[in-house]
C-alpha cells in the first residue's frame, strides 16, 4: 500500500514539474518575452512583451517604461508567423514576427514607418 501512495505521489510531482517548467517556444509563444528595437528612442526599447491566451485567442501585451501598454489581436499564419495587430483611434500597429532560432524576429510597421523587432524568452527569475 505504501508503495503505491508513493508512485501516486511520485506521479503528480513529476506532473506539476512538467506544468511549471514549460517554457515558450517560437511554435508555443504563451510567456513573457524580452523584446528590442534598435532604432526606438530609449523610452520605447527595450521592453516586455507577453503572449497570452484569452477566450481561446492568442493575444500579445507590449510594455516599454512607464508607457502605457498595447494589446495586440495576433494570428498565426503558416510555419508559426504571427501578425498582431493594434489599432486606436490615434494610430493602428502591425507586428509581424518569424521564427530566428529560439527567438522571434521581424517588422513593427505604423503608417509612418517600418522597423526591426526582436524578441527573446525572459529569464526566469
Amino acid at each position: 500500500m505504501k508503495n503505491v501512495v508513493f508512485k501516486g505521489i511520485l506521479a503528480a510531482c513529476m506532473l506539476l514539474f512538467c506544468f511549471v517548467g514549460r517554457a515558450q517556444t517560437v511554435s508555443d509563444p504563451v510567456g513573457v518575452w524580452d523584446y528590442s528595437i534598435p532604432s526606438a528612442p530609449p523610452e520605447y526599447s527595450p521592453g516586455k512583451a507577453e503572449f497570452k491566451k484569452q477566450n481561446d485567442k492568442l493575444i500579445l501585451v507590449l510594455t516599454a517604461g512607464e508607457n502605457p501598454a498595447l494589446t495586440f489581436d495576433v494570428t498565426v499564419k503558416d510555419k508559426n508567423v504571427y501578425v498582431c495587430q493594434f489599432t486606436s483611434n490615434e494610430f493602428s500597429m502591425t507586428i509581424t514576427l518569424k521564427p530566428n532560432g529560439e527567438n522571434l524576429s521581424g517588422t513593427l510597421s505604423t503608417d509612418m514607418w517600418d522597423v526591426e523587432i526582436d524578441m527573446k524568452p525572459a529569464k526566469k527569475k
